[in-house]
């Protein structure tokens, strides 16, 4: 066991202090993700049987967790146009911003907002059987 750690490290290329703060992470993930999974699977059952206020919330949920992202997807669209006042106003903003160029935001926002039309039309409209 005393070589697993080398091995990993020389074929990940991540060192072996690192890999503590990984596992962190991936438990801080997974921790975050059980509730969603418990409210999902008591919330979801059949989308055909459920009542119309449940699918009302899973649709605000569904909102509450896409809109950060479009709304990191406009900062890094409009971010190269920003003048130096707002970057300094906004000095935590900047670190997000991580996109250059137009299109890489734009494919972005693009695909969470197809996501979740087609969540949409399937939750509210009650048929997963297209």
């Amino acid at each position: 066991m005393d070589f697993l750690t080398p091995i990993l490290g020389s074929v990940t290329g991540i060192e072996t202090a690192h890999w503590k703060d990984i596992l962190i992470f991936a438990a801080k993930v997974i921790l975050f993700a059980v509730p969603f999974a418990a409210m999902g699977y008591l919330l979801e059952r059949d989308v055909i049987r459920v009542p119309a206020v449940h699918r009302v919330l899973k649709s605000a949920i569904l909102m509450i967790f896409t809109v950060p992202f479009i709304l990191f997807g406009i900062l890094n669209f409009f971010a190269p146009r920003l003048p130096d006042a707002f970057w300094e106003k906004y000095p935590v903003l900047e670190s997000m911003w991580i996109m250059e160029g137009t299109w890489p935001p734009l494919v972005f926002m693009g695909v969470i907002v197809l996501f979740v039309l087609l969540y949409l039309i399937e939750v509210l409209g009650g048929d997963l059987t297209k």
